[in-house]
């Protein structure tokens, strides 16, 4: 049995998004130092950029072919992804697909994203409130900007600001893309009718990559930063990917561990 890990990111070209692959990078050869650990992207736009400008990069089959080339017969496959979306569905269909070809892995164990089931809807939605009331005035609102998806698993950009409601009225959950009950001008009407006159943007992304720069706080007419100012709400951005905080990144790092875990029992 020689086992590997494989860190499946959508991934990022920005320079402030490495942060948190870093990071998590370095908790996971920390916790395993005797497995060998590589990084994939799963976002096939990011990895053509990234190709384009010269920059190096796997995708998550080019990571376990290379694996499977090199005798690996095991791999825990780990999505850095913050819900089950699109992606991390595809990961189960490529594992799948790895352990029954001809020549294939003995095992592939995928571990869940950061959000999984109704007890991590609950579990995930304490620690993101632990950071967003930090520093935070009492009126303040606070406002997570996820990305949001067309699949199913959209249900837990939902649940996640039903979860905060309930403990705080003052923070929220928003989406960029796919769910305009969830999308900014939603939110500044909820914030117009709560008379909300501040609000801090915070990342609800792996890194805080291009999306964050763009549409989180970018100058351009779209921005939310600028639709809420614009709805004379002050913004305060918390430039930081979900990926650099260590109580979300050991969540992850749980979900490894059950991976981890799963392959030996084979």
């Amino acid at each position: 049995m020689k086992t590997a890990i494989v860190l499946a990111a959508f991934g990022s070209r920005h320079q402030n998004a490495i942060a948190s692959l870093d990071h998590i990078l370095e908790r996971v050869r920390a916790a395993h130092p005797d497995l060998p650990v590589r990084l994939a992207y799963t976002s096939k736009v990011i990895h053509g950029h990234m190709r384009k400008a010269g920059t190096e990069v796997q995708s998550v089959r080019e990571a376990l072919d290379e694996l499977l080339a090199d005798g690996v017969t095991h791999v825990a496959l780990q999505s850095l992804h913050l819900v089950p979306g699109n992606e991390f569905h595809e990961l189960l269909g490529l594992a799948n697909e790895m352990m029954l070809m001809e020549g294939g892995f003995t095992r592939v164990e995928v571990g869940f994203p950061l959000v999984a089931g109704e007890t991590g809807v609950e579990r995930v939605a304490e620690l993101i409130l632990s950071i967003a009331e930090e520093g935070k005035g009492e009126n303040d609102a606070v406002l997570f900007m996820g990305h949001g998806t067309r699949h199913d698993g959209a249900i837990y950009y939902e649940a996640l600001h039903r979860a905060f409601q309930k403990r705080d009225k003052t923070v929220h959950m928003g989406v960029m893309e796919h769910q305009k009950e969830a999308g900014i001008d939603a939110v500044i009407a909820r914030f117009r009718a709560d008379g909300v006159k501040k609000a801090y943007l915070v990342p609800f992304l792996f890194g805080a990559g291009w999306h964050v720069a763009r549409d989180m706080i970018g100058d351009s007419e779209k921005s939310w930063k600028t639709r809420l100012e614009q709805a004379d709400i002050e913004c305060e951005p918390l430039l930081k990917g979900a990926g650099e905080y260590d109580r979300l990144v050991n969540i992850w790092l749980e979900h490894l561990d059950d991976a981890l875990k799963r392959l030996s029992r084979c």
